[in-house]
């Protein structure tokens, strides 16, 4: 018994000096991350009925090509930054879903003109985006990628007047614990992915209700 107990200790003892050691690599590395889509959950049937016509996905230029730069809320990790185009990942993932949820697609774009050829504006925007590596939930044996997002999408009219808008929280989401990873901003660009992805799904459902509700049917 005695052995086995020993045999534990020693291996906990051994994942904890390598994380140890992973963390202390980590100082001052720079992550990169990209829009990548097979990170997106592959379950992307067309909706039941499709709503009539086509939408339109309406971002800021600033917010398609000025990525996120920033350091994870935890200790671990803090030294380090990741870059992520969230812009460009939200409006992707947003012609991705919103796409089957029209009958003719959607089309993306920068500006509010000719909002006559369509049925719907979606306008998706991250409001929030924190990340961390937890590895206090693991008693430093490993540690747990998350992220904490906040999704606003809005509709607007033909003149370009917003008349619904909601905000979506994930509250803090994990990802799959590690004890050493060579990309560990790539572990939290992932979790942005499934996450962004989930909160989108969620806003297209409810504004497929208010686009029925609006025109009567």
């Amino acid at each position: 018994m005695q052995t086995v107990q020993a045999s534990r200790l020693s291996c906990h003892w051994k994942r904890g000096l390598l994380v140890g050691l992973f963390v202390l690599s980590l100082g001052g590395c720079a992550f990169v991350s990209n829009y990548n889509p097979a990170y997106i959950p592959n379950d992307q049937g067309s909706a039941q009925v499709a709503l009539p016509g086509k939408g339109l996905i309406f971002t800021e230029k600033t917010d398609d090509v000025r990525p996120y730069t920033g350091s994870p809320t935890s200790f671990t990790g803090s030294s380090t930054k990741l870059t992520i185009p969230l812009g460009t990942i939200t409006r992707e993932i947003a012609i991705s879903v919103f796409r089957r949820e029209f009958r003719d697609g959607v089309d993306s774009a920068n500006d509010l003109a000719d909002l006559h050829k369509y049925s719907a504006v979606v306008c998706p925007k991250i409001t929030k985006f924190t990340y961390e590596y937890n590895q206090a939930k693991n008693l430093g044996f490993a540690i747990t990628p998350t992220v904490d997002i906040s999704l606003e999408v809005q509709l607007r009219n033909k003149e370009g007047r917003t008349y619904w808008k909601k905000i979506y929280n994930s509250g803090v989401r994990e990802g799959p614990a590690y004890v050493v990873s060579g990309s560990p901003g790539e572990r939290i660009s992932e979790l942005t992915h499934k996450t962004i992805y989930a909160l989108m799904t969620r806003a297209a459902a409810d504004v497929r209700g208010v686009l029925v509700v609006r025109s009567g049917k």
